[in-house]
């Protein structure tokens, strides 16, 4: 039996969405333009060529045709793919039962073995002359008579092999798998840009990561409080691997250096305490600073911010300083930041980490560790203010480079 996943028919991939499903009219079209179009620049970038791509009459599927040779690598990037439910690779045909049958004959040829139950899996979309159950009930006969000597049997409970049949307007489509996407989620939207700040904590490119799925466009800001030269390689490997997800053809990183002045603040600070605050309202002020340049293409889109605080320990903050730092940060930007994993434990964590990519790895991100950290938000602004480090946060902004991913 040929591997039923790659039948040497097969000449297309059909998508399905669920959660793009749930929206307005309006709204699942717009998406269902970016998916299609995400989908695209993304095997485009990849090197994979298809023939065509087109959406159903009903809205409820789309269909990428390729060369049979591409599907394989097609699929692994398909699957990955940010509003994706499910894939199959298919055939098409008509809708004229004569070619639905003898087409599901090609495939069940290639699918079933001796002794197998099988069942059919029919779905109809539009008007025709038959019933979904008529298709089941005259194409199911046609398999057993065309294999007499297989000793099949239909089983619709528990069958060993599942054919489907779905007739979507004029057309026909006729598969034996489907194939669940790893992340489901939205497609990515160009007016959905949000800032990563990211320390090199693995919750921050996580939480980046999970706002990438939910449809946003994301930048990430890289914000060095260590300047290892093995570390910051590491830590751009680690993007690189978020890259794969990405659907455009440009991806590049902001990487801003602060770790002179956090040096330097470390040690002239009186009030050590209150480093770890510190450090924090440094980190939004570049945020905000970088929302003001015009260095920054994209500084007057950006919707939001995104920060990895959680609430497990995984920090070398303190939790409550994380919180209470967060919730001051409307005093330098009037940008709202979205916390997506606060609420994840250090398991929830790694098994993302894990599904994203296997070669994402831990970097120990700060240097200077401080301990006995407290917060209170008047001495902490009053000790901001006294340390008069307008200049060198200049200075740094100007040094920030662009990191090309690809």
């Amino acid at each position: 039996m040929a591997d039923s996943l790659f039948l040497k028919q097969y000449n297309l991939v059909l998508i399905r969405y669920a959660e793009i499903w749930l929206k307005s009219q309006k709204v699942k079209i717009r998406m269902l333009k970016y998916l299609m179009s995400n989908i695209k620049n993304i095997l485009r970038r990849k090197g994979i060529p298809f023939n065509k791509y087109q959406i159903s009459k009903d809205s409820s599927r789309v269909f990428f045709f390729f060369n049979n040779k591409y599907i394989p690598n097609a699929i692994n990037i398909l699957k990955n793919a940010f509003g994706v439910h499910s894939i199959s690779p298919a055939i098409r045909t008509s809708d004229n039962l004569k070619n639905i049958t003898e087409r599901t004959i090609e495939v069940a040829k290639e699918v079933l073995d001796k002794n197998d139950t099988f069942a059919l899996r029919v779905k109809r979309s539009g008007n025709h002359s038959y019933t979904s159950i008529e298709v089941a009930q005259i194409v199911g006969k046609a398999i057993i008579d065309n294999f007499p000597n297989h000793n099949l049997k239909v089983n619709l409970t528990q069958p060993k092999k599942q054919i489907y049949i779905e007739v979507r307007g004029d057309f026909c489509y006729i598969f034996s798998q489907v194939i669940q996407s790893k992340w489901g989620g939205l497609p990515i939207e160009p007016q959905k840009k949000m800032l990563v700040m990211d320390i090199g904590r693995l919750n921050d490119l996580i939480a980046g990561f999970l706002l990438l799925r939910r449809g946003s466009e994301i930048y990430p800001v890289l914000i060095d409080i260590k300047k290892d030269k093995a570390d910051n390689e590491i830590w751009l490997s680690n993007w690189k691997e978020v890259g794969e997800y990405v659907p455009y053809s440009r991806f590049q990183l902001i990487k801003i250096d602060i770790h002179n002045i956090l040096k330097k603040i470390s040690s002239d600070l009186i009030d050590k305490q209150y480093f770890c605050g510190i450090c924090r309202l440094i980190r939004f002020e570049i945020l905000s600073k970088i929302l003001m340049n015009p260095k920054y293409h994209f500084h007057k889109k950006i919707r939001a911010s995104i920060d990895g605080s959680s609430l497990n320990g995984s920090s070398l903050c303190p939790d409550s300083i994380d919180l209470d730092t967060l919730g001051i940060n409307s005093l330098i930007s009037n940008f709202p930041i979205f916390t997506p994993v606060i609420g994840f434990g250090k398991g929830k964590i790694n098994n993302l980490r894990l599904k994203i990519s296997k070669n994402i790895r831990n970097i120990d991100y700060c240097p200077f560790k401080p301990e006995n950290q407290e917060f209170d938000i008047v001495n902490l602004k009053k000790v901001y203010d006294n340390l008069k480090i307008d200049k060198l946060l200049e200075d740094s902004m100007e040094k920030g480079l662009e990191v090309k991913i690809f």
